[in-house]
């Protein structure tokens, strides 16, 4: 049977090498990376696809949504969770999912007691069982910028990191909890970041264009170009943070010299 765990963890793995290779890989390194797990073509169809609802280029496959020319444009776009649908790699995991068998309270009891005793074969039956929880909770926390595909695999890391952490837990009643907040809290954490960004980056747009109107208004108020310090002063933004807007800016802004020349 497929680990799935090691699949998802596999996949994010060499996403990132292509993504380190300008976006491209071959057919034979994702063979060659894949080797162990022994896939059939039909997971090798889904890697593709994954690969290339990311922007990469797979040499020999062609995408089956997206022209090659503007698929990794289309890729940022697309918002396949507002269209309400699931990618096909997402389609397979959840099928694959289907296969695991839930673990009963009395089974979850006994294996928190093993895993803390040491036991390896709990760690991995935990694991297991606790994937369909992670997709739950994922999907809790739809629309909040980032892909449920994403989240899942976030989710899976933190279920890791409370599996590694659980014989610091008084209480093995607190077992469920306490790898459920584990999973949450790594979720949460990175939508948290990812919106810290995308506030940033709108914080900085938003300045740049303040910046830039003001830049063409004191121009033609005083006949010449306006300075840092006087761009500061219009714009109510200080003067080192005017001067690192500029410089991360791609529309260049004329400044004068402090001597207003």
């Amino acid at each position: 049977m497929l680990d799935k765990g090691k699949f998802m963890e596999m996949l994010e793995a060499i996403t990132q090498v292509a993504k380190v290779q300008e976006n491209y890989i071959t057919k034979e390194e994702i063979e060659e990376y894949f080797r162990d797990m022994e896939l059939e073509e039909g997971h090798y169809q889904h890697i593709y696809q994954y690969l290339g609802e990311n922007g990469i280029k797979v040499a020999g496959f062609i995408h089956k949504e997206f022209p090659k020319e503007i698929e990794k444009e289309t890729s940022k776009e697309v918002d396949t969770e507002e269209k309400g649908e699931e990618s096909q790699v997402l389609s397979f995991y959840m099928e694959e999912l289907d296969n695991i068998s839930q673990i009963s309270e009395k089974e979850q009891t006994t294996l928190f007691i093993q895993l803390r005793n040491g036991e390896e074969k709990a760690k991995e039956r935990l694991l297991e069982g606790y994937l369909p929880i992670v997709v739950e909770i994922a999907n809790a926390y739809k629309g909040k910028g980032i892909s449920v595909e994403d989240l899942i695999q976030e989710g899976n890391l933190g279920l890791w990191e409370g599996l590694e952490q659980v014989t610091t837990i008084a209480n093995i009643e607190d077992g469920d909890s306490f790898l459920r907040d584990h999973i949450k809290m790594a979720i949460v954490t990175v939508i948290d970041e990812e919106n810290d960004e995308t506030d940033w980056e709108t914080t900085m747009v938003a300045k740049t264009g303040l910046i830039s109107e003001a830049a063409k208004v004191l121009a033609e108020d005083m006949g010449r170009v306006a300075t840092i310090k006087e761009l500061a002063e219009y714009t109510k933004i200080s003067e080192e943070e005017v001067k690192d807007i500029l410089s991360l800016s791609l529309d260049a802004v004329k400044v004068g010299e402090e001597n207003g020349k």
